[in-house]
């Protein structure tokens, strides 16, 4: 009887003791459970080691230093600015060391010969048969759009002017396209040296900043005469 007794407990010590650890392990699984999900996650820093990384991220200049650095779109614009503002191309000479622009002008010019004022364009005899007087560097800082807009002011033997041409130059190539086509460069010709200092023109619509800057480089390069 008292073996029997024994037993039942002995029984009933065993099967307490399996019910009790089976919420053990599952509340460890579910302890384990989030651990998991935990290293998963990204990890935040505290907003101090944030600020401090962000401020070696751009350096002592600011955001903009960053965006330059690494390409940003202010790394863009400042990649277009100096494009843009970049020097005009050079002047270029035919075989005769004349100017290209002079030459096409005054197709019987052999030579040239450069003075304070002008370039004296000469034919194969030695005769001045014109004038040739370019706005730079006097028109030097007139910018258009984009740019300078130098100019070449030709004359005849009688220093009456006989056009005006665009040499190279940094501005916006549309821009100079519309007031060439517009006949704008064709406003002084036929005038004195006096008449032309004089002249007023109208802005080109479509191309203001250009036309104003050629009339400006135009007005530079009159006022060495």
């Amino acid at each position: 009887m008292k073996k029997t007794i024994v037993l039942a407990l002995v029984a009933m010590f065993a099967a307490g003791g399996a019910m009790a650890q089976q919420p053990v392990q599952q509340q460890e699984k579910k302890e384990q459970k989030p651990a998991v999900q935990r290293s998963m996650r990204p990890v935040h820093r505290d907003s101090a080691s944030m600020l401090r990384s962000d401020i070696q991220h751009r350096g002592p200049k600011g955001p903009d230093s960053r965006m330059h650095r690494h390409g940003g779109p202010h790394a863009k614009h400042q990649h277009c600015k100096e494009q843009c503002q970049q020097k005009p191309a050079e002047l270029q000479y035919n075989a005769l060391g004349i100017e290209t622009t002079l030459a096409k002008a005054f197709p019987q010019a052999k030579s040239v010969k450069k003075t304070d004022k002008w370039t004296e364009v000469l034919d194969a005899k030695g005769k001045v048969i014109g004038y040739g007087v370019y706005s730079k560097p006097a028109s030097d800082g007139i910018k258009g759009f984009n740019g300078e807009t130098p100019v070449l002011i030709t004359l005849n033997a009688k220093k009456i002017i006989t056009g005006v041409y665009a040499l190279p130059n940094a501005e916006t190539p549309r821009f100079m396209q519309r007031v060439e086509e517009t006949g704008f460069f064709n406003n002084w010709n036929g005038l004195t040296i006096k008449k032309a200092k004089k002249k007023t023109v109208d802005a080109v619509s479509g191309a203001t900043f250009t036309s104003r800057a050629v009339a400006q480089s135009v007005q530079a390069a009159l006022e060495k005469l």
